[in-house]
């Protein structure tokens, strides 16, 4: 090979080797290191989520473990989804969307807060919450973070599957007996469900009863029984 072609072609491959390393160095420079991190969505400071996630400043953004970050951050029980994105040269975004209680379920000599897919919550200031109670639950060994609790899951989408201004005059869910399930108004009308079948239905009657009841003077101590959606009974209790 001619000494001229033979030196072009070391020249070239200089060339390449330096870029290379040029870039490498340039892509590992301080220049890519995590500076700042925003949040959007949660009641949580931005320092606990990047915390939880394990973000810290001064590491490598090109080298983050988004979907490890993405999995610890819905591993929280009150955040049911995460998104983080990067922003070159030196940005974190996090972005999430929060459980938020629908009910309550006692705990000691409190409440945990339950979800609408039935995860336990932390504690709730029932002082400031007007939640309905889920009762019937063994919770001796509920824990916040919970979410295969299967009357819990019955519990929360009774209550998920009332009407918002219905909802708020609903007092107490009870799901001890899975065929006899139970909602109870804060006047104390008791509408017995039956069993989970036909739930729709069944809380649709609900709905539609409840606020005729809250109109009626005293009301206290009727029962509505809807456990067939097409022939509801109503009937006072001595």
């Amino acid at each position: 090979m001619p000494k001229g072609r033979t030196s072009y072609s070391l020249g070239i491959s200089m060339a390449v080797l330096l870029l290379v390393l040029g870039l490498y160095g340039f892509l590992h420079s301080p220049f890519f290191t995590v500076q700042i991190i925003q949040a959007h969505g949660s009641s949580y400071t931005v320092e606990k989520l990047a915390d939880i996630a394990g973000i810290e400043k001064g590491t490598s953004l090109l080298k983050l473990d988004v979907d490890m970050a993405v999995r610890r951050l819905e591993l929280e029980p009150i955040i049911s989804r995460a998104i983080i994105r990067r922003h070159l040269p030196d940005t974190v975004y996090i972005e999430v969307e929060e459980r938020r209680p629908i009910a309550m379920v006692p705990s000691g000599s409190g409440f945990w807060g339950v979800a609408l897919d039935g995860t336990v919550l932390g504690r709730v200031d029932e002082g400031g919450v007007s939640l309905p109670i889920i009762t019937g639950i063994d919770n001796e060994h509920l824990m916040v973070g919970s979410s295969n609790v299967s009357e819990l899951v019955m519990a929360s989408s009774i209550v998920g599957g009332l009407p918002a201004v219905v909802r708020d005059s609903v007092s107490e869910v009870n799901v001890r007996d899975r065929d006899g399930l139970k909602v109870i108004s804060r006047n104390l009308v008791e509408f017995h469900l039956g069993g989970p079948g036909r739930l729709t239905e069944k809380l649709e009657v609900v709905a539609a009863f409840l606020p005729r009841l809250e109109s009626v003077p005293s009301p206290a101590y009727t029962v509505v029984d809807v456990s067939n959606p097409k022939r509801p009974v109503v009937r006072k209790l001595p």
